[in-house]
């Protein structure tokens, strides 16, 4: 009967895993345990030292001044805006004053203007005189306008009158402005 009565028992190998699947679980708990009371511990000393309502008021400040610049920022913008459109305006649009000055510039003296009618592509010219010399010297006058300033293109003599009577010569010469 002795002999089927074992006292020393052989290790189980299943409760060998089990107890360090134990070990394992406590130490990791531990380690958690100690993670989460060191963080804990950091943010309180971090609320000690950062105040969270000056840090609220520091964001508000920021918030205002951004606010500012930005409706300073849109003004700029929009007067920005507006004077490029007028530069864009004003090189677009016809320089009639220009012209006007140019073609009374090159008039000669002794001769006299019944009409002048300037629009924005067109300049219609009624000159009278008593020398078909100033007029022929109004004539290339006006050429030269039209090939080297580049001011007029078309030039077109309508008509030339002679009036007897008066000893008066008048044209009637137009022209296309570019």
């Amino acid at each position: 009967m002795n002999a089927s009565i074992n006292l020393v028992s052989p290790k189980n190998a299943q409760l060998e895993k089990e107890q360090n699947g134990l070990k394992i679980a406590r130490i990791l708990a531990l380690v958690v345990m100690s993670a989460v009371a060191i963080t804990a511990i950091l943010v309180f000393i971090i609320n000690l030292t950062l105040p969270i309502n000056s840090i609220k008021h520091n964001e508000e400040v920021t918030v205002a001044n951004i606010a500012t610049l930005h409706k300073k920022l849109v003004q700029y913008s929009l007067v920005e805006d507006r004077l490029n459109n007028l530069a864009n305006i004003i090189g677009k649009r016809q320089q009639l004053p220009k012209v006007m000055d140019t073609l009374q510039a090159v008039i000669p003296a002794d001769l006299n203007v019944n009409s002048m009618d300037i629009n924005a592509k067109q300049i219609s010219l009624i000159v009278s005189g008593s020398s078909l010399i100033s007029m022929n010297k109004l004539i290339d006058d006006l050429t030269i306008l039209g090939t080297q300033k580049n001011l007029l293109k078309n030039l077109t003599v309508q008509q030339l009158v002679l009036d007897v009577k008066n000893n008066k010569y008048s044209i009637s010469i137009q022209a296309n402005i570019k």
